[in-house]
């Protein structure tokens, strides 16, 4: 990690000229997990349609840190750190998947789809002032909207309807209205970048390098596009 400090990059005073240092340094990375993965910030990680069953379940990253979201058989979409209280190992590595139990690989410590500890090899000859209710898995605060599921890492983030402001009604047209949507398949692809390329936002390549504008005969029709508070940018167009 270099010495200087993150403060120190100097920005054009432009403000679509961006200083490429911040997307290899590693010290204005670090900072960008505190303030922003580890920040008050809310972050999608789930669509409902994803695990639509109770005990569906689908692992995900905030920034380095693997979570867990899971559909518990009262009905709950609840989002849990994805280790084991015990001894901090990973419980799910699978991308989704469905369970009643969730069983630590490591010493076959068992919670329920709510996140609840059942039992734990020994547990007979545990201290004992031992409590089962003491060692549940980490519960994240979540929140949901538009059917996607958002989690945050900071207990100050202000609400997601205030989080979100004026977008939501932008994020609603890209879930079909009411986020009640069907699941039909994935289509990955894995970048071995900085996160901040991957969440590159001009809209100029999109006609040129998609088919799917041209099939669509997408023509960069009416819209609007706009900044909140936040820093959320909102690209909404319609076809032309």
């Amino acid at each position: 990690m270099r010495n200087d400090s993150a403060l120190d990059i100097r920005w054009p005073a432009k403000f679509n000229e961006i200083p490429k240092e911040v997307f290899h340094r590693a010290d204005v990375y670090r900072l960008e997990l505190e303030r922003i993965f580890h920040g008050p910030e809310w972050h999608p990680v789930a669509h409902v349609a994803e695990i639509p069953e109770p005990g569906n379940l689908k692992t995900a990253h905030v920034g380095e840190t693997p979570v867990l979201i899971l559909h518990g058989d009262d009905g709950v979409i609840r989002v849990f750190q994805n280790s084991c209280p015990h001894r901090g190992t990973q419980l799910k590595t699978c991308a989704r998947g469905t369970a009643d139990k969730i069983e630590c690989p490591y010493h076959r410590w068992t919670f329920s789809n709510r996140g609840e500890l059942i039992g734990a090899p020994g547990m007979g000859d545990f201290p004992k002032d031992f409590r089962k209710e003491n060692y549940g898995l980490r519960a994240l605060r979540s929140a949901e909207t538009c059917g996607l599921v958002f989690v945050t890492l900071n207990p100050d983030t202000p609400p997601l309807e205030v989080y979100l402001d004026n977008t939501v009604e932008h994020l609603a047209r890209a879930m079909g209205g009411d986020g009640r949507l069907t699941l039909l398949g994935y289509q990955k692809v894995s970048f071995a970048t900085n996160w901040k390329e991957y969440s590159d936002n001009e809209g100029y390549h999109g006609p040129l390098l998609h088919a799917a504008f041209r099939m669509l005969k997408f023509a960069q029709g009416e819209g609007v596009q706009f900044m909140t508070p936040h820093a959320h940018k909102v690209n909404s167009a319609t076809l032309a």
